[in-house]
């Protein structure tokens, strides 16, 4: 049985080293780091992750 694909594809990877107490943050919010990191890259760009995984402009942000 195959496993159904996330509708994120990432286009680039990068490998980044954290502080053991950002995964420890992570932990007990119950966010990956990953997504946490994502996140934070989509609101640096102006964008966000709608329900559907899909990039979406901030509220008030330009199209």
């Amino acid at each position: 049985m195959s496993k159904p694909k996330s509708q994120f594809q990432p286009s680039n990877v990068l490998l980044v080293e954290v502080p053991p107490q950002f995964i420890a943050l992570c932990e007990a919010s119950g966010a990956s780091p990953q997504a946490v990191l994502r996140g934070m890259a989509a609101m640096l760009c102006g964008l966000r992750y709608d329900e559907d995984d899909r990039l979406v402009p901030l509220d008030g942000a330009a199209a």
